[in-house]
């Protein structure tokens, strides 16, 4: 399962039509803070996509020396035809623009893998490999080795995995767990495999560790609770990645994704209030499918003015469409201190959309799509700062976009993942420009850099509709290389201060994503 994306089959044809000749499209040198200063230290990273062989997830570390060479790290990866391998990375070298995007080349004895990021400070950013063959995106960010130990990790902790399971249907685990100085000590999750629901089921014991040759070193260890059985990167003391191991039953599957500490989650109605923002990706019945959306919650089970847009490949459903009626929350008391809840509406053109979350706080959480012949999650965040204009989101932010897109010729489906940034001013139209990186796995196979953005951010509020519009962002990518350009428009969901969702409006695209606010180096 994918998250995120961004691009039509029609620009990335337009793309390989150039490259056998016309003119050319200068990028103007980017500005910014950031250098190859700005990458220095061990960063942890995940990474899930496809490769040519089917699923691929990643996590693992990289050193980066602050003058352009990495001088080492490892990967904990998973495909079909290796199945789940430990490699390490031997010396290469990496480049930071100004603008916050650069590359990354990482080697170890498959060879030499090729990343563009953008730099969201100096800590973290976005990273997506670009090298034509696999697709994978996600984030890194400076580890703290000060937690690379049983109790750097201790506490309660929610977390958020998705991909494969063994029998080859699409999986989702969202929960809770708490950790104890290398004893899973309780908690609870709930599973959506292959949209069959598991309900919320307990987790009573478990056991974690760290590696004993790269655990100081490298913050690896592994976990198992509950049947489950997962490879783990520290992050810091409030974050790991993880990602599953195989059985011997089952030669390949993986699940990946993150766990966050969690602090005073709600524990009543009244806990869980105010409006807030969320977006998910997964798979429906015939389709990839993404939804970005907000609502208000009133403290005591209700919800008020309720937005959606759902994206499926062809298709986009927004709500309202019809009239919303039984819109409501709970927040489960049989798990108490978990942040479980469950959110809930009806629109009586569409139907009823249902999901489950677990709140890490009371502004951050992270959510389960269980709707009909649905397997999808991702995160809900409160919405801060609005009323939202064009004024108070004008910033310069780095975005990740990924998830699949048809070719219009072939009909072929495949993964596609962008980096990039933009600077975003507060004029009310022509405010977007700015470059990316992408890579596109249908049938126009590619990586393509350096792409020209020009466009337009329009706020028309929280997402409530009630200008009878939704925000939007519109933009126009143009060849490097010369040759045609396209125009590409999402809806927009403005989260606070520091983060926008997107989703696309465009036919041929299954795509979400999310811009972060940059903090640039002085």
């Amino acid at each position: 399962m994918k998250r995120g994306a961004l691009l039509l089959t029609l620009f990335i044809a337009a793309f390989l039509a150039a490259c056998s000749g016309g003119g050319s499209t200068t990028l103007p040198p980017p500005t910014g803070g950031f250098s190859n200063s700005s990458l220095k230290g061990q960063y942890a990273f995940i990474m899930t996509g496809q490769a040519p062989d089917g699923p691929i997830a990643r996590i693992g570390t990289f050193v980066a020396d602050g003058s352009g060479n990495i001088t080492g790290g490892l990967e904990v990866v998973n495909t079909i035809s290796n199945g789940l391998q430990l490699l390490s990375f031997s010396a290469s070298a990496y480049q930071v623009k100004a603008d916050g995007r650069g590359a990354i080349n990482l080697m170890n004895l498959t060879g030499t893998l090729s990343f563009s990021i953008t730099m969201t400070s100096v800590s973290q950013g976005f990273i997506a490999e670009t090298d034509g063959i696999t697709g994978t995106s996600g984030t890194f960010e400076l580890q703290d080795s000060s937690a690379f130990n049983p109790n750097g990790v201790n506490g309660s902790f929610v977390f958020d995995n998705s991909g494969i399971d063994p029998g080859g249907n699409f999986d989702s685990i969202v929960g809770q767990i708490s950790l104890n100085a290398g004893t899973v000590s309780g908690g609870v999750f709930d599973e959506n495999s292959g949209a069959v629901l598991s309900g919320p089921q307990t987790i009573t014991t478990g056991t974690y560790f760290l590696d004993a040759t790269n655990g100081a070193t490298a913050g690896l260890g592994q976990i198992s609770f509950s049947g489950f059985v997962y490879d783990f990167i520290i992050v810091n003391s409030r974050k790991i990645h993880l990602i599953e191991v195989p059985g011997s039953s089952a030669p390949f599957f993986t699940t990946a994704g993150t766990a966050n500490a969690q602090t005073a989650a709600p524990a009543s109605p009244v806990g869980f209030t105010g409006s807030f923002a969320f977006l998910t990706s997964g798979v429906g019945t015939s389709s990839p499918d993404f939804k970005a959306g907000r609502f208000t919650a009133d403290g005591s089970g209700g919800l008020t003015s309720v937005a959606q847009d759902e994206k499926l490949l062809g298709d986009l459903f927004q709500v309202p469409k019809g009239t919303v009626s039984a819109a409501k929350y709970t927040i489960d008391t049989n798990f108490p201190g978990s942040g479980r809840g469950t959110i809930t509406y009806t629109d009586s053109s569409l139907g009823t959309f249902d999901f489950i979350f677990y709140m890490s706080s009371a502004s951050q959480g992270v959510m389960q799509d269980n709707g009909k012949g649905i397997v999808g999650d991702g995160v809900i965040m409160a919405q801060a700062g609005a009323p939202f204009t064009n004024g108070s989101v004008a910033a310069d932010y780095a975005f990740n976009w990924s998830g699949t897109s048809t070719n219009n010729t072939t009909a072929v489906t495949a993964e596609e993942d962008f980096v990039g940034h933009v600077t975003v001013t507060s004029a009310t139209s022509n405010n977007v420009t700015g470059a990316m990186d992408f890579s596109e796995l249908n049938s126009n196979q590619g990586a393509f850099h350096d792409s020209p953005l020009t466009g337009s951010l329009t706020i028309n509020g929280d997402g409530t509709n009630s200008s009878g519009s939704r925000s939007t962002f519109v933009v126009k990518a143009t060849n490097p290389s010369g040759g045609p350009s396209s125009t590409f428009t999402f809806t927009l969901y403005p989260v606070n201060a520091n983060a926008m969702f997107v989703v696309s409006q465009d036919n041929d695209h299954s795509t979400g994503g999310v811009f972060t606010r940059q903090v640039t180096p002085p």
